[in-house]
């Protein structure tokens, strides 16, 4: 089992990474146990991940009750993390970059739970507080700086072009809005 010891690590390492500190890296267990030991990164996830929409589901227009919403949210989340990771090993192959692989999804995974842990306050404290307008575009500032540092993860671990890099974090945008328009149907039904 994962200690919080150890994720305490990772978290510092992906702070670091925020901060583009070169020491960042050596924070992440990198070898193949490691590898298989960050997906518990999507498992521990989930639970963050759904206070924080069912902090916002009273927002929403959606008939769909609460418990199947916050459901096909989590496997929305893990799909759509999933899928990016399938597509990133399919390139990983086909461009040139497999060795550096699991760095990637290493580093990826940890930085993705961070990322959720990071706004689950914030989203709270925006939502409870401020008009709907600011809360959006908090939302909309966030999301981007989460991109930001998609992209220099990506330039970091896989050692790649700013292009390139820049291609992968576009990458995993469209596939976050194709895995969520697959969803939407039975997340957002018509109120009854």
């Amino acid at each position: 089992m994962i200690t919080l010891k150890e994720i305490s690590g990772y978290f510092f390492g992906a702070y670091l990474l925020a901060r583009r500190d070169p020491r960042a890296l050596g924070y992440f267990d990198i070898s193949a146990e490691g590898f298989y030991r960050s997906f518990f990164a999507m498992l521990l996830a989930v639970p963050f991940f759904a206070i924080e929409n069912a902090v916002d589901y009273k927002t929403l227009p959606t008939g769909t009750s609460i418990v199947p919403f916050l459901l096909l949210l989590c496997l929305a989340l893990w799909s759509s993390w999933g899928a990016y990771l399938l597509v990133m090993a399919i390139l990983a192959k086909y461009i040139g970059f497999p060795d550096r692989y699991s760095v990637f999804v290493i580093v990826y995974n940890w930085a993705q739970f961070a990322i959720i842990l990071v706004w689950l306050p914030v989203s709270i404290i925006i939502s409870g507080i401020f008009p709907v307008a600011f809360a959006s575009a908090v939302n909309l500032i966030f999301i981007g700086a989460t991109y930001v540092y998609l992209w220099y993860i990506l330039k970091v671990t896989l050692k790649v072009t700013t292009t390139q890099a820049v291609g992968f974090a576009f990458l995993e945008f469209l596939v976050v809005v194709l895995v969520q328009a697959v969803f939407s149907g039975w997340l957002f039904t018509a109120p009854v």
